[in-house]
């Protein structure tokens, strides 16, 4: 067998293959591919370094560490407890203006210290000086008529000491005259006085009663005299009075002129200038007093063992971290 004959056999197939389907034949049988064999995956784990671990363990054990530190649980419970959010506190008086004008002068500059009773600004008090002299004019002519009818109830009293005295003089010789008429009527029984002398007597004695009725009728006058001069001077006592008050008022407002402090302590920004015109119940100062205190928040779990009383320390950022000391009032 030749070498040309050894390879027919490998080309066989494709020239059979070829030659069905260029004769037509009828088969209709065609090659089917071969299935899929499932592959099958192989999972790896990635092998974790020790040295990871340890960091996320010591990462863990800093987070636990912190929340302990901020919630002050475990052993950084302490009984010490701190807090920075706290702020200071204090009672500030707001000055107003209690009177309408313009101001005339301002005393004091930005942020001064003051004390109680100084004197911080001056309002014109023009108007109200005037009103005090007016004031002054009727509490004067109060007190003058006042005083005259205080001499009309003296005369008025002298009136009826007068008006006695001539009632007494009356009532004498109204006595005298009964006297003599009955010493003429005994008389006239034994026939020693004559009828004219007794009828004399007589008329005497009615003359003397008249005169008594009327020193004492002038007695009456004289004391309802004084009675309506004693309601009259009631009248102005209590128009003295009432012009005193006037004055005192007037007096007050035009002290209101002058703006004081009230208590000792620090004034704030001094906005109020010159010539400003302020009315009544205009906010002018602000007066921060010398007794201020802190007030820190705390976390409930903080407080159990606080107490009324307790020893306190703070800083002030603003001072340098200056310390201070206190204790706890509420």
């Amino acid at each position: 067998m030749s070498d040309e004959q050894k390879t027919n056999p490998q080309n066989e197939p494709d020239s059979n293959q070829t030659n069905q389907s260029q004769s037509g034949t009828t088969s209709s049988a065609t090659p089917q591919p071969a299935p899929l064999k499932p592959v099958q995956r192989v999972g790896k784990l990635i092998p974790t370094k020790k040295s990871t671990l340890a960091i996320m363990f010591i990462v863990l054990l800093v987070g636990l560490g912190l929340i302990m530190w901020a919630w002050r649980i475990g052993p950084f419970h302490t009984a010490i407890e701190q807090t920075d959010n706290s702020y200071v506190k204090g009672k500030t008086t707001v000055l107003s203006s209690q009177i309408n004008g313009y101001i005339k002068d301002v005393l004091v500059k930005d942020f001064d210290y003051v004390k109680k009773g100084q004197a911080l600004m001056h309002i014109d008090a023009t108007t109200y000086d005037q009103k005090v002299t007016q004031a002054q004019s009727a509490v004067e002519q109060a007190k003058n008529s006042l005083a005259n009818q205080t001499q009309t109830i003296a005369q008025r009293q002298a009136d009826i000491a007068a008006a006695q005295a001539k009632v007494d003089q009356a009532q004498a010789q109204y006595d005298l005259s009964m006297t003599q008429l009955q010493r003429y009527q005994q008389l006239g029984d034994s026939g020693a006085a004559s009828k004219s002398e007794r009828d004399k007597a007589a008329a005497d004695v009615k003359n003397n009663l008249a005169l008594l009725k009327q020193a004492q009728a002038n007695v009456n006058v004289a004391q309802e005299a004084l009675k309506t001069a004693q309601v009259a001077q009631t009248g102005l006592e209590a128009q003295v009075t009432n012009a005193q008050a006037q004055l005192d008022q007037a007096t007050t407002t035009k002290d209101y002129s002058v703006i004081t402090a009230p208590m000792d302590g620090q004034l704030g920004e001094v906005n109020p200038r010159v010539g400003q015109y302020v009315a009544a119940g205009s906010q002018l100062l602000y007066l921060i007093p010398q007794q201020t205190w802190v007030i820190a928040n705390f976390k409930e779990t903080q407080i159990a063992n606080m107490k009324i009383g307790q020893k306190v320390t703070f800083t002030v950022d603003a001072l340098d971290h200056q310390k201070f000391t206190g204790h706890v009032e509420q």
